[in-house]
């Protein structure tokens, strides 16, 4: 391999802004290398890495939605896939019982429903996948659920969203986005300030007090005004315990084009405008954290995703182009690349796992992978990452730790290495530092953003 600089890896990181986030891989074929193909030494390599686990997650994902939005990067199924719900449904509790004897009783620390838009499914479709959960897993107690909607369902279908409630979800989570007319129209989304408060009514009603409303920044047409208009209905009008911000990916939807014309100023900008207005309002989150909470000592992010960040808990998702991350192999179910049911169906039907790709990964890609999901929460916690690993962390990256502190981009405090204000705002050049060397190479060789 080339000898690449830390210098240059950060430059290239920053000017590769819009991929050098907190996911990981880089690229699909990133991977590939390490792919297992056959079906019986996939199921082998599941049930070992599984084995060495004590606790873990799962994910299950829900494809359907009323349409695709065009700044949707997940697997969401459209045409004549979206009439399949029923078939899903057998299809994912067939997959469930495939890894009941594999998971076993090991402990359940999290769980999120996801998609798509799991409330697409009918009330007695999500009871049935819940019910099957609970048979087939060991969930610890104090394990609280989360589930996703949408604003329009929300709105117009109370005895759904109750029914959530009294089956255990006790987050739940509704992506608003923009309240800007234009923008909603561009996207193809549906909703209005009156379909948002009906669903914050029904939500309320219903009995949910964990409540998160998702709210996106980085589109090339959203100014700071249309961006601060929604912040500001979000606090003052629905009222959240939570609010996450998310940045536009562009990787994999429709509007990737745009990427080329969003700065990193901007960006910037948007994040620092929304962490003081959402600090004002009593919304609290280091500087660089998405998710901002109103509760006192409360991440405000599902128990799934806390411990995926901070502790790097494996997890393993189910359901249509789920991503599963074991103590070491990251695979991806089928229907992450083309988006569609029947191959999902045909190895449900075979009785395979319904795997699209699975990777055993060397250490430094799973340390990689930990790594840059924690910038999620802009630090790592040191004593969790030596949990996992049996690795100190400040001695493994003691040249990119000295690289980043000279430069005033991260701090260690406290035992964890927090991103200060200015790496946040670099944080495309510093997640790159704690790549493995083969993506470091990688990074280095992409020319286009995408």
């Amino acid at each position: 391999m080339s000898q690449i600089t830390l210098e240059d890896l950060y430059e290239k990181g920053i000017k590769m802004h819009h991929i050098t986030n907190t996911a990981y891989p880089l690229t699909p074929g990133s991977f590939m290398r390490y792919k297992v193909t056959d079906a019986r030494e996939i199921k082998k390599l599941l049930k070992e890495d599984i084995e060495k686990l004590t606790a873990l997650s799962l994910y299950v994902h829900v494809p359907f939605c009323q349409s695709r939005c065009k700044f949707c990067e997940y697997a969401v199924v459209s045409g004549n896939d979206a009439e399949k719900k029923e078939e899903y449904v057998q299809a994912l509790l067939k997959e469930l019982d495939m890894y009941k004897d594999i998971i076993g009783d090991k402990k359940i620390l999290g769980f999120d429903m996801g998609g798509g838009t799991p409330t697409q499914l009918e009330t007695d479709q999500i009871k049935r996948i819940t019910d099957r959960l609970h048979q087939n897993f060991n969930f610890d107690p104090a394990t609280e659920m989360s589930i996703e909607t949408t604003p329009v369902i929300a709105a117009r279908d109370f005895d759904k969203i109750k029914a959530l409630n009294d089956m255990g979800y006790k987050r739940i989570s509704m992506g608003v986005q923009t309240i800007n007319d234009r923008l909603l129209e561009a996207f193809g989304r549906e909703g209005n300030r009156s379909i948002y408060e009906q669903a914050v009514e029904n939500i309320r009603r219903a009995g949910f007090d964990k409540f998160n409303i998702d709210l996106m920044y980085g589109f090339l047409d959203q100014n700071m005004e249309d961006f601060k208009t929604t912040l500001d209905y979000t606090i003052d009008k629905l009222i959240p315990e939570y609010i996450t911000l998310y940045r536009n990916r562009y990787k994999g939807t429709k509007i990737a084009k745009e990427a080329e014309g969003v700065t990193l100023d901007k960006v910037n900008g948007q994040y620092k405008e929304a962490h003081r207005i959402l600090n004002a309002a009593g919304y609290e989150a280091p500087y660089g954290k998405n998710t901002f909470s109103k509760l006192a000592g409360d991440y405000g992010t599902s128990d799934y995703l806390t411990k995926r960040v901070i502790e790097g808990l494996p997890y393993v998702g189910m359901g249509l182009g789920a991503q599963s991350f074991g103590h070491q192999y990251l695979a991806y179910n089928e229907g992450a690349s083309t988006k569609t049911l029947q191959n999902y169906f045909d190895k449900i039907e075979r009785g395979e796992f319904p795997i699209q790709d699975i990777y055993p990964l060397p250490e430094s890609e799973a340390i990689a992978k930990m790594v840059s999901v924690a910038f999620y929460f802009a630090f790592v916690d040191l004593e969790q990452f030596k949990a996992r690993f049996g690795i100190d962390f400040e001695e493994y990256f003691k040249d990119e730790i000295a690289f980043l502190t000279e430069r005033g981009l991260i701090e260690m405090k406290d035992g964890k290495m927090v991103v200060t204000e200015a790496g946040v705002e670099q944080v495309g050049g510093v997640i790159p530092m704690f790549y493995s060397p083969e993506s470091r190479e990688e990074l280095m060789k992409i020319k286009k953003i995408f």
